[in-house]
C-alpha cells in the first residue's frame, strides 16, 4: 500500500526525496533524535533499533470493555450528537464514518457531518459532500454534509451586506463593513453559525461530527461557551437587531447545554497509543472540561494486534503501543474503544463496512 503512494508522490511531487523508516519505537528524548538525525542525512544510513520501549507493558495490567465504549455512542431514549476530536493524522474521519454507517444499519436517521478543512468524508465514503445534508449511497438512514468555511463566509458576508442596504447603509459605511468582513473571524462566526444549524436539527437520531484537528475544534466549540462575551464585539453587531441577538443566544443556549448533557451528547477522542496524541488529547479534554464538557470516550486508532508481530521489529512496536494503551486507561476516565491497525487503508463504503464488521460486533448492542 505505501509503495503506491510513494510511487504517486514521485510522479506528483517531482523533487528531491528521503524516505524515512517507521521506526520501532518513538523518536523521543536527544539520544534517540541523534540515533535518528543520520537518517535525514544519508538514504544508506544504519537505521537504529531502539528495542524495549520505555513504558514497560509487562507490569501494567489493563482490560477492555467494548460494549460500555460502544454504548456511548447509541441514543438513549433521545437524539445524541456524537463529537469525534483529535489530533490531525489520528483517524477521526475513519473512525467518524464507521461509526456513522453503523449507526444508521441500526435503524437510527443518522447525519454524519466534517468540520474538518481537508474534508476527507469523501476520500473514505466515496460521494461528494456539500453544505446540505444528502444521502449517502449504499447506506440506508444515513446522511452527510460539510461545513466549508470559506464558503459559509462568504453567504454570511452577503447576507449581512444586502441586510446593512436594505436599512440604506450608505456606500462608505458599506465598504468599512467589506473590510471588517475579510478577516479570518468571519470564517470563525460562519462555520459556527453552520455547525449550530447542523448541530440543532430535529430531523435526525443521531448527529456525528468529524471535527478540525484539535485546535481549529477547541476554537469552534468554545464560540457558543463564551457567546453572551462576542455580541459586543461580533462583526455583524451594527445591522442585526437586539431582538435577533435575543433569538440567537436562546438558541445556542440550547446547543451549549446539548454539549454539556453526556444523554444527549458524547465528546469522544481519537489517538493512536502514542505520546504526543495522547498529551495533547489530555489538554483539549481538560480545556472542555472548564466549559462543563465532560469527555465520554476514548478512541484508540491503529492499534497492533500480537498475533501479527513476531518480528523483533514488530513485537517492540507492540510492546510500547500496550504500555501506551495502559497509560491511556489511567489518565482518562471514559471507557476506551481499540480500533485495529488494518491491512489497507479504509477507502471505499466495502472498506469501512469491514471496519464495522469487525469494530461493532457486539451482541448484546446488535440485537
Amino acid at each position: 500500500m505505501q509503495e503506491r503512494h510513494l510511487a504517486e508522490i514521485a510522479r506528483q511531487l517531482p523533487m528531491p526525496a528521503r524516505h524515512v523508516p517507521l521506526l520501532d519505537g518513538e523518536v523521543r528524548g536527544l539520544a534517540r533524535l541523534r540515533a535518528f538525525a543520520p537518517l535525514l542525512r544519508d538514504a544508506g544510513a544504519t537505521r537504529p533499533f531502539f528495542g524495549v520501549p520505555e513504558i514497560n507493558p509487562s507490569v501494567q495490567a489493563r482490560s477492555t470493555d467494548t460494549a460500555a465504549a460502544l454504548a456511548t455512542l447509541l441514543p438513549a431514549g433521545r437524539a445524541r450528537t456524537i463529537f469525534f476530536a483529535g489530533k490531525g493524522g489520528v483517524g477521526k474521519t475513519v473512525v467518524s464514518c464507521a461509526t456513522a454507517v453503523w449507526l444508521a444499519g441500526q435503524g437510527h436517521r443518522t447525519l454524519l457531518v466534517t468540520t474538518d478543512p481537508a474534508a476527507h468524508i469523501g476520500d473514505v465514503l466515496g460521494p461528494t459532500v456539500g453544505p446540505e445534508p444528502v444521502p449517502v449511497p449504499g447506506v440506508e438512514g444515513l446522511w452527510a454534509a460539510r461545513v466549508d468555511a470559506k464558503a459559509a463566509a462568504a453567504e454570511y458576508t452577503e447576507r449581512i451586506i444586502a441586510d446593512a442596504l436594505a436599512r440604506g447603509r450608505s456606500p462608505v459605511a458599506i465598504a468599512a463593513m467589506r473590510e471588517e468582513l475579510d478577516s479570518p473571524c468571519t470564517e470563525e462566526m460562519a462555520s459556527f453559525h453552520r455547525f449550530i444549524d447542523l448541530a440543532s436539527r430535529d430531523t435526525y437520531d443521531m448527529t456525528v461530527f468529524d471535527t478540525a484537528p484539535t485546535g481549529h475544534t477547541l476554537r469552534l466549540l468554545e464560540l457558543p461557551i463564551a457567546w453572551s462575551h462576542q455580541i459586543d464585539v461580533k462583526v455583524f453587531a451594527s445591522v442585526e437587531s437586539t431582538a435577533a441577538d435575543d433569538v440567537a443566544k436562546a438558541r445556542f443556549g440550547r446547543v451549549i447545554d446539548m454539549m454539556r448533557d453526556p444523554a444527549q451528547s458524547t465528546f469522544a477522542f481519537v489517538m493512536y497509543p502514542e505520546a504526543t496524541p495522547i498529551v495533547e488529547a489530555e489538554r483539549a479534554i481538560r480545556q472542555l472540561g472548564t466549559v462543563g464538557i465532560r469527555l465520554g470516550l476514548v478512541v484508540a486508532n491503529m492499534v497492533l494486534s500480537e498475533n501479527v508481530c513476531q518480528t523483533p521489529y514488530a513485537r517492540a512496536r507492540y510492546e510500547m503501543q500496550q504500555g501506551y494503551l495502559a497509560d491511556i486507561q489511567r489518565r482518562f476516565s471514559a471507557p476506551v474503544l481499540e480500533v485495529p491497525l488494518l491491512e489497507t487503508e479504509i477507502a471505499g463504503l466495502h472498506r469501512v463496512r469491514d471496519l464495522v464488521d469487525r469494530l461493532f460486533a457486539v451482541p448484546s448492542l446488535v440485537a
